[in-house]
């Protein structure tokens, strides 16, 4: 189960608005084991691609997808938007699709690389035969809760701090693709596909309830049932209206609004 971003938002009418939103997101890294260097081409629908990108090895993609997960995601490192096309979109399992912008903003929201210190594990990178362009991986997410995280946005002011006992995080295995331009830039990030369904049944000590991502981290701290309000589509849509009308608020945003959404992007 991928990124989600729970919230709840609770009006009492007027100028008053007294929202919680718990963001439950997913995103994994590192772990590395390159798998071939053939040339790849990049896919012919574009029409644009420079010499350069029709000449990027497997192995090429591989490093740069290495680069973009343990330093540029927002979840086990700080942003580098840099890293990223300017049509990028981000997809989970329930969040998504979200734009370059409101990534950036939501991972920034979230706090996530500030209170936790994560890692993926991420292994098995292989350049996909049938996208060129596009690395999958699968990614199992351990680390310590170790400051104080606020997932919800501004109000209410109550952080969740680490508790002993209950700071760290053995998820299970998901899987991840990312998917480049003709520059290299990341033009697709998606993850939060759990394949690891009964791994703590087989001795792996999982303890986000079978879940990934953000979701799962909630799991870890004890909050598991505020998380899973993220998987109300009713929540989601309060929580988005909420993080558009009131910036003060600080809530993440679940989904890009429709006319946001890079247009390339089909659902």
């Amino acid at each position: 189960l991928a990124p989600e971003i729970l919230e709840e938002v609770n009006s009492s009418g007027g100028s008053g608005m007294l929202s919680l939103l718990v963001n439950v997101f997913a995103v994994q890294l590192p772990g590395r084991t390159a798998i071939s260097t053939l040339a790849v081409r990049a896919p012919p629908p574009a029409g644009q691609l420079s010499g350069e990108a029709e000449s990027t090895t497997s192995e090429r993609l591989v490093e740069l997808t290495e680069e973009f997960l343990d330093t540029g995601t927002g979840f086990y490192s700080g942003l580098r938007p840099e890293l990223m096309a300017e049509d990028f979109v981000f997809r989970g399992g329930v969040v998504g699709p979200l734009s370059k912008r409101d990534y950036c903003r939501t991972m920034e929201l979230l706090g996530i690389a500030d209170a936790w210190k994560l890692e993926a594990n991420a292994f098995g990178f292989v350049v996909d035969p049938a996208e060129p362009m596009t690395v999958r991986f699968f990614l199992r997410n351990t680390g310590e809760h170790v400051g104080a995280w606020q997932p919800w946005g501004a109000v209410p002011p109550i952080p969740i701090k680490p508790t002993p006992g209950k700071t760290s995080v053995v998820a299970p295995t998901e899987t991840g693709r990312l998917c480049f331009d003709a520059e290299g830039k990341v033009r697709h990030f998606a993850t939060g596909l759990v394949v690891g369904k009964y791994e703590a049944q087989q001795g792996r000590g999982i303890n986000t309830n079978g879940l990934g991502a953000v979701l799962g981290l909630f799991h870890t701290v004890g909050l598991g049932a505020v998380g899973n309000l993220a998987l109300s589509q009713t929540v989601r849509d309060l929580s988005n209206a909420a993080a558009d009308r009131f910036e003060a608020l600080k809530i993440p945003k679940t989904k890009t609004n429709d006319e946001d959404v890079p247009g390339w992007w089909r659902e």
